[in-house]
């Protein structure tokens, strides 16, 4: 990867489909998010060339464990990949270096790093719109907003600045005549990002390396006239017949049954784990912040209630704040982030409140997903994708919702200060494979929170009843306040839920005693398996 990555989103916000769908028609491609990005842990205190190095080394023993392989490194990953093939010749066949460079400090002058750097660090938003119009000098606004927005949600402002800066120190300069295995350097001419100038002395400092330089400014491979690129590396590598013809391969028709979910956990936070923690649902959603159909075909809020729900929102933070609460929950479809006055209002209330802000579940016109941002103080923690369709009102017929799933669900199960966290958006939770991927997991999930935008309520109260003895967790119902039945369960018997009738907007908080759960969780687990025992005795 480059400088921030992220494995589920770069696909719709830049465009990457195209360049490596021919390429993977060639050759079997493997990527990773760093280490303070995307869906890796995003906690990291080493960000040394050694430890880019090491994580790399990780992930190709797991992805080819004994095998040789060929490298490509873009941007940032070049230093990375130069640094890996000249201390494991062995290990790799072919390299593979766009847009790449071997001198971080060389890049740009020291008040221009350093400026950048401060940018980024001081406010996220504009920094990552500089950046933006500096890799892609393009006309195109939509794509650089794209662009920037993928990498506000890519990793956090300190994080961000933190992977930059250390790209800057970056230095291979005494390992490129290291490098044995077969090296192709391309590089467009007019890289506003990268200078030109880096390619020619890399290939000059790699033996018997190829360049080649291409025509245009465009500092990713995959963005405007990249099928020459595709091809290069094709040919170079091995992996495509001169003047072999590419069928169209049809798409895969989904498969009815069981859904293979796939668990992925990371830390989200360094802060330590707190015996209990304060969480507050907040059921909204008037009848006049009901989405319709936009533009596009997904649903989006109605533009004239923007102001109305910013105002909203701060004012159910503050109250929240007032409580303690740790974390805040709000409904399905009722936090519209496609507007970017809402967008930027949730960021400075997680950072103003220090609070983590769970925005419930929202149609996102770039990636036509509905997907669920968790906000820190800091910045975004994670998203979770909804996988299962529900049914939607429009006008008198109800319409599947026009969203893209995927054929293996993932789930993140997130490790934060109070406790690990699974989030389901709305039928996803009713999904019994679903909940038994949940019970399994290791380690266990403390928190289960399910925004939902639904007129039926019966099915969702039995479940997160059923839940939270077989989870043995708690389980948050937070659902658009039209419909309401918003509750919150917790594991003990005694314990009373919390319920919201529907048509009420209202806050409740609740304290859960995550320790004390945990604790009662291995000795009901330790019971259930004496039980066992016993009854498997002869």
């Amino acid at each position: 990867p480059g400088w921030v990555s992220h494995l589920e989103l770069q696909w719709h916000y830049l465009g990457m489909e195209a360049f490596y769908g021919q390429l993977a028609e060639s050759f079997r491609l493997v990527f990773y998010d760093r280490r303070g990005c995307g869906l890796s842990e995003r906690e990291r205190d080493d960000f040394t060339l050694e430890a880019e190095v090491a994580d790399l080394e990780s992930v190709i023993d797991e992805a080819a464990p004994g095998e040789a392989v060929s490298l490509l490194g873009v941007s940032q990953a070049g230093p990375i990949c130069i640094a890996y093939a000249a201390g494991h010749p062995e290990r790799v066949t072919h390299l593979v270096l766009n847009g790449a460079y071997h001198i971080g400090a060389a890049v740009a002058p020291t008040e221009l790093r350093a400026s950048l750097v401060a940018l980024v660090r001081a406010s996220w938003g504009i920094g990552s719109d500089a950046l933006a119009s500096i890799f892609v000098p393009t006309d195109d606004p939509d794509f650089r907003k794209n662009l920037a927005r993928f990498q506000r949600e890519a990793t956090t402002r300190e994080m961000a600045a933190a992977l930059l800066e250390s790209g800057y120190r970056f230095d291979v300069a005494d390992q490129l005549a290291a490098v044995r295995a077969p090296t192709l350097v391309i590089h467009r001419r007019g890289d506003r990002a990268i200078a030109s100038r880096f390619a020619a002395e890399l290939a000059a400092g790699i033996r018997g390396a190829r360049l080649v330089q291409l025509e245009g400014n465009l500092h990713f491979p995959w963005l405007g006239d990249w099928q020459p690129i595709a091809t290069l590396i094709e040919d170079f590598v091995g992996g495509r017949a001169p003047q072999r013809t590419r069928p169209a391969k049809p798409r895969p028709l989904p498969v009815e049954g069981a859904r293979p979910y796939e668990l992925v956990h990371y830390r989200v936070e360094s802060e330590p784990e707190r015996p209990t923690c304060r969480i507050a649902i907040a059921q909204i959603g008037e009848p006049a912040d009901l989405p319709t159909p936009g533009p596009s075909g997904v649903y989006r809020l109605p533009a004239e209630r923007v102001d109305a729900v910013a105002d909203k929102l701060q004012r159910f933070i503050a109250r929240a704040a007032e409580t303690r609460a740790d974390l805040i929950v709000f409904p399905e479809m009722s936090v519209d982030l496609n507007y970017a006055r809402i967008m930027t209002a949730a960021q400075e209330l997680a950072h103003d409140h220090r609070m983590i802000l769970v925005l419930g579940g929202y149609h996102d016109e770039v990636t036509r997903t509905n997907v669920c941002t968790v906000l820190g103080p800091d910045g975004m923690l994670w998203r979770q994708r909804k996988h299962i369709p529900a049914l939607l009102r429009s006008g008198v017929e109800w319409v599947e919702e026009p969203i893209e799933t995927t054929a293996t669900p993932i789930y993140v199960v997130a490790t934060t200060h109070i406790g690990r966290i699974a989030i389901a958006i709305c039928r996803d939770f009713l999904d019994l494979e679903l909940r038994v991927a949940l019970k399994n997991a290791a380690p266990p999930v403390d928190l289960v929170i399910n925004p939902a935008f639904s007129p039926v309520t019966a099915d969702f109260r039995a479940a997160h009843f059923e839940a939270r003895r077989a989870l043995y967790a708690c389980s948050v119902f937070c659902n658009f306040a039209v419909f309401g039945g918003s509750c919150l369960e917790t594991p003990e018997k005694s314990a009373s839920p919390i319920e919201i009738p529907a048509g009420a907007e209202r806050l409740e908080v609740a304290e859960l005693p995550v320790f004390a759960i945990r604790a009662e969780r291995d000795a009901w687990d330790a019971r259930a398996h004496r039980r066992f025992i016993q009854s498997t005795r002869r």
